[in-house]
């Protein structure tokens, strides 16, 4: 039987940072730069226990999404669909006209939610420039796209 669960979705403050990446870490995901990014984070809690996060980070008119996580424990629940509809949201809120992001483990997962796998090499200049492209994932992650406007 699955274990279902009533959470809260808001934006991360600073006394999150630390959950965040103690569970950014366990389920293997890069860390660095998370701290200078966390305003545009979410995260996802049960009372007080974090079950989630996510965050967005905006590069000209393109967002790329990353560090979407959820405490293997509330798994296939909903619960990272939703973190990631309040990124979209805010990539409405900030007028972004495109999202990318990079997955070794998650593709069919974001493939649901509307996203397409494309080229990397096809991705938008801007987002090239950010450290996920550069160095965090390998060349070897699935680069994926969706159009918001």
């Amino acid at each position: 039987m699955a274990i279902r669960i009533m959470v809260t979705i808001t934006q991360a403050k600073k006394r999150d940072l630390s959950e965040v990446l103690g569970l950014l870490r366990k389920v293997g995901l890069p860390v660095k730069g998370v701290d200078d990014q966390l305003h545009n984070f979410f995260v996802a809690r049960e009372k007080s226990d974090l079950k989630g996060c996510g965050g967005l980070e905006a590069y000209g008119n393109v967002g790329l999404i990353r560090s979407v996580a959820v405490d293997p424990p509330f798994q296939g629940q909903g619960l990272g669909h939703s973190i990631v509809r309040s990124l979209e949201a805010l990539a409405a809120e900030k007028n972004l006209s495109e999202i990318y992001l990079l997955t070794e483990t998650a593709e069919t997962f974001f493939a649901e939610l509307g996203y397409v796998t494309i080229h990397r090499d096809s991705a938008n200049p801007d987002i090239k420039r950010s450290s996920e492209f550069a160095s965090l994932c390998p060349a070897s992650a699935a680069c994926m796209k969706k159009t918001l406007r």
